[in-house]
């Protein structure tokens, strides 16, 4: 349990500085953050006094103490953009990207494990060679290129699924498939690689001369011991979700965090990438504990 405190502790500590980093590194980035707001036609008085309003002529730290005690009292902030609420567009927003990240962490290991079993059961066969075989491509494909294959494949030429959208369960099939591929692919050969690790191993062989047949050995006790390795990639596979959400819901147009980051990134829109860059690295990182916590109760020798 005092493994679990200090990782605990040792994150909470990761959050604070990596807000703070990620907070800094926008306001040093460069561009015109007038341009979201003020007309090209504004002089640059207007715009020396649009930047004093809104605090950026402060310094950063106090700029970031200043953030921090806005966001504990529930103000957001607005958009600067449009000056709609950050809170309105964070439930909107949060909403179809979990429904997407959701989907894509389902179809990761609701396909991953099972092949990787079936490859691993079936080893050396040609069941096993093509299922390795479709997890290296499925690795080797950038998910921007398989998007645009997609897309061109059961949108444009066959007209199965609509191209970019939310609106329906076929709007999702696309995107949730993409952002899946290569954790799919990944878990794949990570279950066969388990699976066939914890095959040669004693207690099999003991298992077997107890009598226990084929399917109860794999799928009750090779499989279980297996898990392990899969439950610390189940973190690293919500990090890599989040950051190929990025160009899925851009190619894609899935109205997501993703999309209205890389938007008001575009825009200069600083109150919506500071907001929605701070989420992702909280998922991101509490997703990595949750792992590491994961991992270290399924282990017993980690646990003591």
């Amino acid at each position: 349990m005092s493994t679990v405190v200090k990782r605990v502790l040792l994150t909470l500590l990761l959050l604070q500085l990596s807000s703070l980093a990620v907070f800094a590194a926008i306001r040093l980035s460069g561009g015109d953050v007038t341009a979201a707001r003020l007309p090209a036609s504004a002089t640059a008085e207007d715009r020396e006094l649009f930047r004093e309003q809104i605090g950026l002529n402060q310094p950063i730290l106090t700029q970031y103490v200043d953030y921090l005690g806005k966001v504990v009292r529930g103000d957001l902030g607005n958009s600067l953009t449009n000056n709609a609420k950050i809170s309105t567009l964070a439930v909107e927003k949060i909403r179809n990207s979990l429904i997407l990240g959701g989907a894509a962490i389902v179809l990761v290991f609701g396909i991953g494990i099972p092949l990787g079993m079936l490859a691993a059961f079936r080893r050396n066969t040609w069941l096993d060679t093509s299922i390795s075989s479709a997890a290296v491509a499925g690795m080797a494909i950038p998910n921007f290129w398989l998007a645009l294959l997609v897309v061109w494949l059961f949108s444009s030429t066959l007209g199965w699924f609509p191209p970019a959208g939310a609106g329906g369960f076929k709007y999702l099939v696309l995107p949730a498939l993409v952002l899946a591929a290569e954790g799919i692919a990944l878990t794949v050969r990570m279950t066969r690689s388990a699976m066939l690790e914890n095959v040669g191993q004693d207690f099999v062989r003991t298992l077997r001369a107890a009598g226990l047949s084929e399917s109860r050995v794999y799928f009750k006790h090779v499989l279980r011991n297996s898990l392990l390795p899969i439950i610390s990639l189940a973190g690293l596979r919500v990090g890599q979700i989040i950051g190929y959400a990025l160009v899925v819901e851009t190619i894609f147009g899935w109205p997501g965090v993703g999309q209205i980051l890389v938007n008001g990134v575009l825009r200069r829109d600083y109150p919506i990438v500071q907001f929605f860059s701070l989420l992702l690295v909280i998922v991101v990182t509490l997703g990595n504990l949750a792992a590491s916590v994961g991992y270290t109760l399924a282990n017993p020798r980690l646990r003591k």
